[in-house]
């Protein structure tokens, strides 16, 4: 029993993982890497109901065909696929490392999958653990001397991540050292099994060429910002971790050790792990972040683009283990205590870097409650447009429908108007304001669109552009009717700020003559609500407000909140002068937390009533005598109204509703 225990331990552990990444899956109720998790569970889930998905370009050929058979049972079925994929790219790294006789073999399947980065990618329906998948396989049949074998899986390599095409040339080479250059042409297969596939179906034999998803002539319109090129090397903890880049690092120094041995066997079996391992990697590495750093093919330097080459890092830190692991081999309690260490360091390090199981992202989670109000409202079952994908998956619409449609994609903010009367738009900040080009006053200020729905994180949350995210949903009139979208907003606003607000601190709506310093300071010709409003001109440089000591506050819980929201009116609007609502604590007169947003810079518009917020975290006080102050300070005397002046303590971990 004992060694039969010990011939099929590999077994028994791929097993556990294998459980363990799919409880994994089901326990989370996001998914890490964004909505392109949901993109590429549309085209695979589609597939055989729009046959043309399998060609898709964006969404990789090969990852479809391979996905779509699991994707009809929901993303839970393509999320399981890549578990499987996996646990299967662990498992043949364990058999790469049996045959480059790196110790104990098995701790290959725990580096592996416990890589940070390749642990959270594991349950997501994206395409990078396919890639891996194929580049582990590959080198496992040209390290069995299946060359034939291996030059044609790897030829599919580009389907899975176009990416693949930089590795087509590496194994080129690779195949040539070996001295079986007769295999080279068959890397041109998977080439030309989808040029036909595709010449047949698109008549266009050149499809892979035209219909390439990623700008090469041309720099791409919205993901075009230069970055560092050193931003993967800066993420590497998020990436590799520390422990596995210590031993990585470790594995690197004994393969240049090795490469200059008086071992000629020594050397050739290295060189040929620096061509099929570490080569690979780097040249995968030094790829994207070339892309960053030069902003081409639409590069966000996005950090999961590495997980596709993890699983060769895990290898050579195995390579690393070993070589430090040979300083104890002489002591068996040293060498064990040096085993349990690493290995767990190395399983502890993704629980300490990410989330598990994995939540929704505020995003996510935001465009969720939109989805589910809009569900249960009177306009449910009306044909909508969105900008992000997320929105039909959780409408369970389906976006490629036609004939009638259920919904579409949203392109252009010059499209606004085409929309039909009574259709929805679902904008969020994210996609809308980006891919989707709708500035967000651009939605505000159509004519046609009336805003019906506004939804936003429970906690501020700033999105690709760095704004704010929210999260609006707009019914199209008919024409000649319209609405006033951005008192619409404000209300909307004010009613979630409502909900989440714990305690009313203050509150002046200058009702009464003695609201006000003096009562001619007081408005009754422009008012927001009730009968009067406060005017700031040429006598006012400060404001009524709130000013209290700290110790008159209620009791407030750490990472807890103030707010301080007001109506404004400008009847003229100056950019750059200073009008500030400002927001201070004060110890003897002496700001130490001071927050403040100048009215003039906020795109407020002239001659309407519009509501500003400002929000600061209470900071550790220096004394109970400290002050917190909030009002609106005037230095240069600009004439404007304001109304309804409110200072909110907010609760800790709200959650709005709409």
């Amino acid at each position: 029993m004992i060694n039969f225990f010990r011939r099929h331990f590999h077994l028994l552990v791929a097993g556990l993982l294998l459980v363990m990444f799919a409880m994994f899956s089901l326990l989370s109720e996001g998914y890490f890497g964004g909505a392109d998790n949901i993109s590429h569970y549309f085209i695979s889930h589609f597939a055989f109901k729009y046959p043309a998905h399998f060609l898709d370009a964006w969404g990789r050929p090969l990852y479809t065909m391979v996905s779509a058979p699991f994707a009809l049972f929901g993303l839970q079925g393509a999320k399981l696929l890549n578990v499987l994929l996996g646990i299967s790219t662990a498992w043949f790294t364990f058999r790469i490392t049996q045959i480059l006789n790196l110790r104990p073999a098995v701790l290959a399947m725990v580096f592996v999958c416990f890589t940070p980065l390749y642990f959270v990618m594991m349950p997501t329906a994206l395409t990078e653990i396919l890639f891996s998948f194929v580049i582990i396989f590959s080198i496992f049949l040209f390290l069995r001397k299946n060359y034939l074998a291996a030059a044609i899986v790897i030829s599919f390599i580009p389907f899975a991540r176009t990416e693949g095409y930089i590795m087509l040339p590496l194994f080129m080479i690779a195949f040539f050292r070996a001295g079986k250059a007769k295999v080279i042409p068959f890397l041109a297969t998977g080439i030309i099994v989808f040029s036909v596939a595709g010449g047949l179906y698109f008549k266009d034999m050149f499809w892979l060429i035209n219909r390439f998803p990623y700008p090469v002539t041309y720099t791409h319109p919205i993901y075009h910002n230069i970055g560092s090129l050193w931003h993967f090397l800066e993420r590497r903890e998020l990436i590799l971790g520390l422990p596995l880049e210590i031993l990585f690092i470790a594995g690197i120094a004994g393969m240049t050790r090795d490469l200059v041995s008086k071992d000629h066997s020594k050397r050739q079996n290295t060189l040929l792990f620096f061509l099929v391992l570490f080569i690979p990697f780097a040249v995968y590495l030094a790829f994207h972040s070339f892309l960053f750093w030069k902003a081409m093919g639409g590069s966000m330097g996005l950090e999961r683009v590495m997980a596709a080459v993890l699983p060769l890092a895990a290898i050579i830190s195995m390579k690393g283990f070993n070589d430090l692991a040979a300083m104890f081999r002489a002591s068996r309690v040293l060498y064990v205590t040096f085993l349990i260490i690493s290995l767990g360091a190395v399983i502890i390090t993704p629980f300490l870097t990410y989330s598990i199981p994995t939540r929704l992202s505020p995003e996510e989670e935001t465009v969720r409650r939109a989805t589910t109000w809009l569900k249960t409202s009177p306009y449910a079952g009306r044909l909508f447009f969105f900008t992000d994908i997320n929105v039909p998956y959780y409408m369970n619409a389906d976006p490629y429908r036609k004939n009638p449609a259920e919904c579409y994609l949203f392109g252009d903010c010059k499209y606004l108007d085409t929309i039909p009367a009574g259709s929805l738009l679902i904008w969020d900040a994210h996609f809308g304001a980006n891919e989707s080009k709708i500035p967000i006053d651009s939605l505000l200020g159509n004519h046609r669109q009336k805003v019906i729905g506004y939804f936003r994180p429970a906690e501020p949350w700033i999105t690709l552009g760095g704004g704010w995210y929210d999260c609006y949903v707009t019914v199209t009139m008919e024409p000649g009717e319209q609405a006033d979208n951005y008192a619409i907003r404000d209300s909307l606003q004010e009613i979630l700020d409502a909900k989440n607000g714990y305690k009313l601190l203050y509150l002046n709506t200058f009702e009464n003559p003695g609201d006000a310093w003096n009562p001619s300071y007081l408005s009754a010709d422009t008012v927001h609500r009730g009968e009067r409003s406060y005017r700031m001109d040429h006598r006012t440089e400060y404001s009524p407000g709130y000013t209290r000591p700290v110790n008159a506050m209620p009791p407030a819980s750490a990472g807890q909140e103030l707010q301080v929201s007001l109506y404004v009116f400008f009847p003229r609007v100056i950019p750059g002068m200073n009008t500030l609502l400002v927001l201070s604590f004060e110890n003897r007169d002496k700001p130490y937390s001071y927050s403040a947003v100048n009215l003039n810079d906020i795109g407020l518009q002239a001659g309407r009533w519009r509501r500003v917020t400002i929000k600061a975290l209470i900071p550790e006080f220096f004394s109970p005598k400290d002050m917190v102050k909030a009002y609106l300070w005037n230095p240069g005397k600009q004439l404007f109204l304001f109304d309804d002046f409110r200072v909110n303590l907010l609760r800790p971990g709200g959650s709005p509703a709409p």
